[in-house]
């Protein structure tokens, strides 16, 4: 088939599915930015629901210490302490009608407040102000008191008010006569109930209003509500079970805070079981009903400062009203893949010839590669994107090629340096062994032929010490060929790599100085290092006595160590006369030096590539700008072989 044909085939069927599946995902991602705004719209209003309930809760709290506080109540208190010790107060119904006048009149100054009580210290009502209106007294107490409501007879809760602290608010809901509700239900929120005491030691009677939820339902009724959102607000009191989920607000059923609570309206038999069982578990956050195809997000709040009581915010919101409109969406672009698909297919008899040329000029490049032709050209491929990135990912793969090549090179160079170390250690542990017995018989010998010269022939004694010397100076030798062969596997132990490194620096310390050379370790972060503790300090003990025979005096050499990918490099970079080309690839061959007879057996350096080896490090010698060499050590920071 020829490419224009397969073209017009491919495109034919391949726009299709790519187009469908680029509108899907189009889409259903802005679908979920959306619904993740929306979430994040929601919960701000939830948080700025809580403010506004706070801050009316707040507010009420501070209207009703005021009052109890103020001066029409600090005037009423002889009547409560002459109540309290059992008697009737001489002025007592003139004092009772002030009072009675002044929280009528302080009712219709602050709106919210349905019913307002003041209790003697037995928890009997003298006062009861309602919506503005005086509440007569029509019951007689046990101690000839008139009351506005029949006698408290709850002991317990009675003890309870007896133990509160004095001029604090708390809540509570009063065990109190039920006239006041002619439906026989309770309200929403529970009586604010503070008492009073002017000395804030003893307490004379109580102070208790009830807010009637008036203000919370403009609250609540004011806030704005995008996407068809319904709000409830239940109470979430699991140790009351005829109050634990009832609905106290409800934008869907049309209850307000302000009308008497029904106990068979609750949170559980409207959201469903399932709904309500999350909302439990976990009482702030999203959840989403399938079945009813909903949304829902919930949010705890706590009205009160003394009650384990909280509300229970949640706001509904439909999943169809948010799948809406990307229907409508999905329609259009479907007609908009529709119409590119046609166009698609007229382009591509022209893709088709442009696509061509280029394929078989990219064919040849190929060829002439695989015939080994390293000189072909690299201009820019004329064409498609991809095309271009074709031609881009060839060439890559021939500088790829030709890196793995050098990288293959560089292995097998050090595979043979590898072998040769192993082939002389073998060697030199052979010989080292072979002369080590002669060497200590000459010494013997000589120490014992030394012994018997007479004391006034010191040349020949001279002689004999200088015998001694050199045997002394070969058996160094060979002591460095046997540690050389023996490449004893590395101990390991952490230990501190900025201690560690100081150490080292003070056993080279003295040699610098004969020789008038500054040893400078560069600042750096305190590291933990893993590896043999011994072996690491010959290796860098030998770098520095290298750097320090080819330094100048006044030269400085830098000690300076830092980690990189899981790497620790300790570099050494002296200002010497650098390394010779002629010397790069000889560096590490055994007994290969460049210094003065018998000042070294050049040993060194292949000892310390072991060691390095044995770590699963390297070690590297590279001239550097200041005219010298840097030697670097690199040790991964766990060295420790598996």
């Amino acid at each position: 088939m020829r490419l224009k044909s397969s073209i017009f085939l491919w495109v034919s069927l391949a726009t299709i599915l790519p187009l469908t599946a680029l509108i899907l995902g189009i889409t259903a991602y802005s679908e979920q930015v959306y619904l993740k705004n929306i979430d994040n719209d929601i919960y701000i209003n939830m948080e700025n629901i809580s403010k506004e309930l706070n801050f009316r809760l707040t507010y009420e709290r501070e209207v009703i210490l005021s009052l109890a506080n103020s001066p029409a109540m600090e005037q009423f208190a002889p009547v409560l302490q002459t109540a309290a010790e059992g008697d009737l107060h001489i002025n007592y119904f003139e004092e009772v009608d002030k009072l009675n006048n002044f929280l009528a009149g302080f009712q219709h100054s602050v709106p919210g407040l349905d019913t307002v009580r003041v209790l003697d210290i037995d928890g009997h009502a003298l006062i009861k102000v309602r919506f503005g209106k005086l509440i007569p007294a029509h019951f007689e107490g046990i101690a000839d008191l008139p009351l506005t409501e029949e006698e408290l007879v709850d002991t317990g809760f009675l003890s309870w008010m007896w133990q509160l602290k004095a001029n604090e608010l708390v809540y509570g809901n009063l065990p109190l006569s039920k006239r006041d509700y002619t439906s026989g239900k309770e309200l929403s929120i529970m009586n604010s109930i503070v008492p009073v005491s002017f000395d804030n030691k003893t307490i004379i009677g109580f102070l208790t209003a009830r807010a009637l939820g008036d203000q919370f339902d403009h609250i609540l009724e004011s806030l704005h509500r995008t996407n068809n959102i319904k709000l409830t607000v239940a109470e979430y009191n699991p140790d009351t079970a005829q109050r634990h989920g009832i609905i106290l607000y409800s934008d869907e059923l049309q209850i307000k805070f302000s009308q008497p609570l029904d106990p068979d309206t609750k949170l559980n038999k409207i959201l469903g079981e399932q709904t309500w069982n999350n909302l439990q578990s976990k009482r702030f956050g999203s959840f989403v009903n399938h079945v009813q195809n909903k949304r829902y997000y919930f949010q705890e709040f706590y009205p009160y400062n003394n009650q384990l009581v909280s509300w229970i915010m949640v706001l509904q919101l439909d999943n169809s009203d948010i799948a809406a409109p990307f229907q409508r969406i999905r329609f259009g672009l479907l007609a908009v893949a529709v119409l590119a698909l046609v166009i698609s297919l007229l382009l591509a008899n022209i893709g088709a010839r442009n696509i061509a040329e280029p394929i078989t000029l990219f064919a040849d490049l190929l060829k002439r590669y695989a015939d080994g032709e390293p000189d072909f050209s690299r201009q820019p491929t004329k064409g498609a994107d991809e095309l271009k990135q074709l031609d881009q990912s060839f060439h890559y793969l021939v500088d790829t090629l030709e890196q793995t090549e050098m990288e293959r090179d560089s292995a097998e160079k050090m595979m043979l340096q590898n072998a040769k170390l192993a082939s002389i250690g073998q060697m030199a542990a052979g010989i080292g062994h072979e002369l080590n017995n002669p060497l200590n018989n000459i010494l013997s010998y000589a120490t014992l032929i030394k012994r018997d010269i007479p004391k006034e022939n010191t040349e020949l004694a001279d002689d004999i010490q200088g015998l001694r010397n050199e045997a002394l100076r070969a058996e160094t030798i060979v002591k460095g060929i046997l540690n050389f062969a023996r490449q004893v596997p590395p101990e390991y132990v952490d230990f501190d790599l900025h201690v560690w490194l100081k150490d080292t620096l003070l056993l080279a310390h003295a040699q610098a100085q004969k020789f008038n050379i500054e040893l400078k370790l560069d600042e750096h972060p305190d590291l933990p290092i893993c590896g043999d503790r011994n072996q690491l300090q010959q290796v860098l003990v030998n770098l520095l006595m290298n750097a320090i025979h080819a330094s100048k005096q006044n030269d400085i050499i830098i000690v300076s160590a830092h980690t990189e990918k899981q790497q620790i490099f300790i570099t050494v970079s002296d200002q010497g006369t650098g390394i010779e080309s002629s010397n790069k690839d000889k560096i590490f061959d055994p007994f290969f030096t460049t210094k003065n007879v018998g000042e070294g057996s050049g040993l060194g350096l292949s000892i310390s590539i072991g060691i390095m080896q044995f770590h699963n490090g390297s070690l590297k010698l590279e001239n550097n700008d200041r005219g010298g060499v840097n030697a670097t050590m690199q040790i991964p920071l766990n060295s420790k072989s598996n």
